[in-house]
């Protein structure tokens, strides 16, 4: 069996990185805990197989475990999450390379992009966070068309959200949709670490979307991470609807997303203040297309209902939602994979690619990179899912 020197320092950086005990990661690597203790600590030389497992599980590029030392790693983007979290102490391999590899699509669409001659987004970046928030959610509402007669004719928030998507990308905004690392369902996106996270850009702006989070949640999300853009202010987000209103850029967001989705004069209108609270939560949600988790936050920080109103209908919204999702996951089949991966890739990133390979511009290889997929089959699904013909 072939053997390889890398340092036990570099063994043990993979190991932590993959957020591993000793006892987790030789298991994974299914070998003997003393033998990895040996390696860990530079007492023997690692097979080649092996390490290349280990490169694997930590999502490490084989050549650098052969550094001389472990190098420094942090996010590549602002880190807008809840400080004081215990997750948050070290990031995941899978966020850190979700973003990365994030940024690299970002960076090729762009050129794209300025191949075709786009011009840039005027929004990007148009507002201050001493701007008057209500001003910006106006200016959301009319980007996303939520005067339209489709808009207002959605059946549900579910309806709502896919609306919200598509008329992103309209816009010009990528939105990336997804729960897993690069399409590995064994490197799962945690929603207790991220919710999103939001790159800015003048010409190709992405938004990505956790969607391992609750999904009535996810609509929030999506246009907080667009009122940052708004901002022009790139970063990985915490939970929007739950987070404490500390820093200056979450707040904003935050009151920007709520007027979008609630209106403030629109919910003090519907609040019947004769009836019940479920009853005038329940009319929020379907006069206003919005989940009710969004529907309680919003009439909370309005003043409508308690603090401890508000923890006891999240708490048992969050319970009825965790239920509906096992009830789901339990039903044979599932999702259409393909049709999910509408959302995993980004409609006009994917189209982009698509086009490129017809014209010969880009290799079948390097398009299977961008879009997750293992053989032209894969790529065929999806121009079929997204109806793009070469003709286009």
């Amino acid at each position: 069996m072939m053997q390889t020197i890398i340092k036990g320092e570099m063994v043990q950086w993979s190991r932590r990185r993959a957020g591993l005990s000793r006892e987790e990661i030789a298991h994974k690597l299914q070998v003997d805990l003393d033998r990895f203790i040996a390696w860990e600590e530079g007492q023997s030389a690692i097979p080649f197989s092996i390490a290349k497992k280990l490169s694997k599980i930590s999502l490490i590029p084989m050549g650098l475990l052969f550094a001389e030392t472990a190098p420094e790693e942090s996010l590549p983007i602002a880190d807008f999450r809840t400080p004081g979290s215990q997750i948050l102490e070290r990031s995941s391999p899978e966020l850190i390379e979700t973003i990365h590899d994030a940024k690299r699509k970002q960076e090729w669409y762009r050129e794209y992009l300025i191949s075709q001659d786009f011009e840039p987004l005027p929004f990007i970046g148009m507002y201050r966070l001493d701007d008057d928030p209500k001003r910006a959610a106006i200016t959301i509402m009319d980007l996303l068309s939520l005067d339209s007669p489709e808009y207002i004719q959605c059946r549900d928030w579910q309806d709502s959200l896919r609306f919200l998507i598509n008329h992103a990308e309209d816009i010009g905004i990528t939105v990336i949709v997804t729960s897993v690392f690069r399409n590995n369902t064994h490197r799962p996106l945690i929603s207790d670490e991220f919710r999103g996270f939001v790159l800015s850009d003048s010409i190709a702006p992405l938004v990505m979307i956790n969607s391992s989070d609750a999904k009535p949640a996810q609509m929030f999300t999506l246009i907080h991470e667009i009122a940052h853009l708004l901002i022009d202010a790139s970063g990985v987000l915490d939970s929007p609807l739950l987070s404490p209103l500390t820093l200056p850029q979450e707040q904003w967001c935050n009151q920007v997303a709520a007027e979008v989705l609630a209106p403030e004069d629109q919910v003090i209108t519907l609040w019947n203040r004769d009836a019940d609270n479920d009853t005038n939560l329940d009319n929020l949600r379907k006069k206003l297309k919005i989940s009710r988790l969004v529907a309680i936050i919003r009439v909370y920080h309005l003043g409508l209902i308690t603090a401890s109103e508000k923890d006891r209908y999240y708490s048992d919204e969050m319970g009825r939602i965790m239920a509906a999702k096992k009830k789901d996951q339990e039903k044979p089949g599932g999702p259409d994979p393909h049709l999910m991966r509408r959302y995993k890739t980004g409609r006009n990133l994917a189209l982009a690619v698509l086009s490129e390979v017809a014209s010969g511009q880009m290799l079948y290889w390097d398009a299977f990179s961008f879009l997750d997929v293992k053989n032209a089959t894969g790529l065929k699904e999806i121009a079929e899912r997204l109806e793009y013909s070469s003709k286009n």
